[in-house]
């Protein structure tokens, strides 16, 4: 084989192992770099029913229990209201804007910067019968704050979720958390699965059946934990 032949061959095999350690190094990258990311979430039921309001509440607080850190919640009185023809509806708000000029307000709007300049908002439940706030927290992993807007209709009951979920992924500790989304499922699936298990928990105890209105992301069975067909006939 001639000199120059064997020259070109080994500067093929030099830019070949170039771009094999090239791409070998952006896929490590992918794995160990840090990401933060941020997602909101809202679903509507409806609740054909003509179960008293105690037991609605009951059952959902009973259901957010169930994959919850901490749950919050507040009955307001409804004294001489008239029950609406058709239920409410969640409002959206801005807490660094509601507070701006406060130190809370300079707080928000930094940890809104941090979170990718996500807005950070709550849900306003003006109307409803119960609201709760609801956490489910791994520390230095996700982060899930879940509002819950119930409201009472001629027709039954109308249960509104918002929800702000926020993940860490990547880096050292990522590869152990990747490994437990595999054995156990991927945190989205949990935050679906609190939800779900709120609105089971309604079915099961007024005895009818929950319809989605709308919502964002879509729930599907395959995006729920394995481990919910343990307890769960899906």
């Amino acid at each position: 084989m001639s000199n120059r032949k064997i020259t070109k061959l080994l500067g093929l095999s030099a830019l070949t192992g170039m771009s094999l350690a090239l791409a070998g190094c952006g896929g490590l990258n992918q794995v160990l770099a840090d990401r933060s990311e941020t997602t909101e979430l809202y679903h509507i039921f409806d609740i054909k029913t003509t179960a008293d309001i105690d037991t609605v509440i009951n059952s959902a607080a009973d259901g957010l229990a169930q994959n919850s850190n901490s749950v919050r919640q507040n009955r307001p009185l409804m004294m001489g209201a008239p029950t609406p023809a058709a239920p409410g509806r969640f409002q959206l708000v801005d807490m660094s804007a509601a507070l701006q000029g406060t130190g809370m307000g300079v707080f928000l709007q930094m940890a809104s910067n941090n979170a990718g300049g996500t807005t950070l908002r709550m849900a306003k439940c003006d109307g409803a019968v119960w609201t709760s706030h609801a956490t489910r927290t791994i520390a230095g992993y996700t982060n899930l704050n879940l509002y819950n807007c119930l409201y009472e209709y001629k027709g039954g009951y109308q249960l509104d979720v918002y929800g702000v979920f926020q993940k860490n992924s990547g880096g050292l500790n990522g590869l152990t958390q990747s490994l437990a989304s595999d054995l156990v499922g991927t945190p989205e699936q949990w935050v679906n699965k609190t939800i779900m298990d709120t609105v089971r928990s309604i079915s099961a105890a007024t005895h009818s059946r929950v319809v989605q209105i709308e919502g964002q992301p879509k729930i599907a069975g395959d995006q729920l934990p394995w481990v919910d067909k343990l307890s769960n006939n899906n």
